[in-house]
């Protein structure tokens, strides 16, 4: 009975370990846990392919940025500046990975003493019942884990009842309000709440920073590295990711006899071995820390979609083989139950993700001269749009739209059906056009009815101008639109400024989800 539950117990860590894969987690050397005293926490028309239509899959990953040198507090000046630039990589290595031991849950209280707020926080986010939050978080290997900054913070809604996966980052330069009355980055919270010798330590500190500036309650955590994420990738056999955007940029490589590689992709679909993942999921050359946390959901989709190609199983006990020791978290047997009930009933459909960006935040320059963001009034809203359940609200459907690559670029067709994916659409037919080349994008509009037409959204992520739009009603088809992708497509989004696409409730309301039938 003892080796039976013990089974049971691995069982449940390997889930963990792919929803953690699949979500944003990567791995922390075993060698640098720290458990920290506290109490257990609660749980919380044109030719059409005759091919039969796909959906194509989803999920989420962040990897950690390079630390920073620790900056005063200050009161905020408003500026027209931008985040930080880009500072210098830092590469780490893999920890005794090796070691046959389960490891043992750290015992801290998440649970946010309410007497701690005031009337200027942040009212509780109404959540659908039995929602679990479950904070990701990722540091430096090369640091302290106590003293290193947590660079990768991510809030993680699970519903069991849907059952679905939100997701949502926070940026490294947002400036919250801390329970002692200073202002920081949100980055530097766990490490405050460590040299403060907060109960528990960073963890429930940076917990109730959130439930204080944001309404969000956590029930769980997870704090690891990126170190393991190259392991992961090739214990997988390499990824397929779906590139929207070119990117180039040069890393440190032991490897390579130059000491260096150069990194170069182009939109389409890109095989990535490990180190080529990290890379792409780190960037920060030319581009913003916007952009980076968006690549990082994309080889998160690409990691969920081939850990469900093969055995999902078999490609799980390899990696909980590997790194069933490298991750600190308070989540222990029984906490794991709903995650493995989840991951039988979880489809691609039922993963969301969401990036805190500008407009929902702004710049600004603090007295010390540090470029941090800032909450408007449109943060809490759209907080609650993201982790609220994709579709969860009962009034909302997703339309039905097609896919067909009419240029000359292979898997564009790919990568447009991942950003609808993302926007909310459900991809019912995708496939390429074998003879005919499209210099321009087109949208056919199947619709009978202006009302509830997802056309002019359409129109906005593929910039199709009105004239390339062509009307042709159909009551009995099963898509509202079918996209024809020509040559002009350009599948690089403005990553900076996508959050302000989402459409939000009135200010200063949140959004009442409640579980789908």
């Amino acid at each position: 009975m003892e080796r039976n539950v013990a089974r049971i117990f691995e069982s449940l860590l390997v889930v963990v370990v792919l929803i953690s894969i699949g979500l944003g987690v990567t791995w922390i050397d075993d060698r640098q846990l720290a458990t920290t005293p506290g109490q257990s926490s609660a749980p919380g028309s044109p030719w059409l392919p005759d091919q039969q239509a796909t959906r194509p899959g989803d999920p989420f990953f962040a990897s950690t940025p390079a630390p920073e040198a620790i900056l005063p507090n200050a009161e905020l000046a408003p500026t027209n500046t931008t985040p930080t630039p880009p500072e210098p990589e830092i590469t780490s290595t893999p920890g005794n990975l090796g070691n046959p031991e389960v490891a043992t849950p750290v015992a801290v209280n998440l649970q946010v003493d309410e007497s701690m707020l005031d009337a200027r926080d942040a009212p509780l986010l109404q959540q659908a019942p039995n929602t679990i939050n479950v904070l990701l978080l990722g540091t430096d290997a090369s640091a302290d884990s106590h003293y290193a900054r947590t660079d990768t913070i991510i809030v993680v809604s699970i519903n069991p009842s849907y059952p679905s996966v939100s997701m949502l980052s926070f940026p490294r330069d947002l400036q919250v309000r801390l329970p002692d009355g200073a202002q920081d980055r949100i980055n530097t919270v766990m490490q405050r709440g460590y040299l403060s010798q907060y109960p528990g330590g960073g963890a429930p500190y940076l917990a109730l920073v959130l439930r204080k500036n944001f309404g969000i309650k956590i029930d769980h955590f997870i704090r690891v590295d990126f170190a393991g994420l190259i392991k992961a990738v090739d214990t997988l056999g390499g990824i397929d990711v779906l590139v929207e955007c070119e990117l180039h940029d040069t890393f440190p490589d032991k490897e390579s006899p130059t000491g260096k590689t150069d990194l170069d992709v182009y939109p389409g679909k890109v095989t990535l071995n490990g180190k080529q993942a990290l890379w792409y999921a780190r960037s920060r050359w030319s581009t913003t820390d916007f952009d980076r946390a968006r690549r990082q959901q994309k080889v998160l989709r690409a990691l969920f979609r081939k850990a469900r190609e093969g055995n999902m199983l078999q490609n799980a006990l390899g990696l909980y083989g590997e790194f069933r020791n490298s991750i600190e978290t308070d989540l222990g047997p029984t906490d794991l139950i709903p995650f493995i009930d989840i991951a039988r009933r979880l489809s691609s459909d039922d993963i969301k993700s969401r990036v805190i960006t500008w407009p929902i935040v702004r710049s600004y320059q603090r007295a010390d001269g540090a470029s941090v963001l800032i909450p408007t009034d449109k943060t809490i809203a759209f907080i609650a749009e993201a982790l609220a359940p994709p579709a969860g609200n009962q009034a909302q459907i997703r339309p039905a739209v097609e896919v067909y690559n009419g240029s000359s670029r292979p898997d564009m067709e790919l990568v447009a059906a991942e950003r609808l994916a993302w926007e909310g659409f459900q991809v019912i037919g995708l496939g390429k056009i074998p003879d005919d080349r499209f210099s321009q994008t087109q949208i056919i509009d199947y619709s009978t009815t202006r009302k509830g037409s997802p056309i002019a959204r359409l129109q906005d992520i593929f910039r199709v101008p009105q004239r390339n739009v062509i009307g042709q009603p159909d009551p009995s088809s099963p898509s509202a639109a079918r996209i024809i992708l020509g040559e002009d497509y350009d599948s690089c989004p403005n990553t900076a400024n996508i959050a302000g696409e989402v459409k939000l409730e009135p200010a200063g309301e949140q959004i009442n989800v409640t579980p789908a039938p």
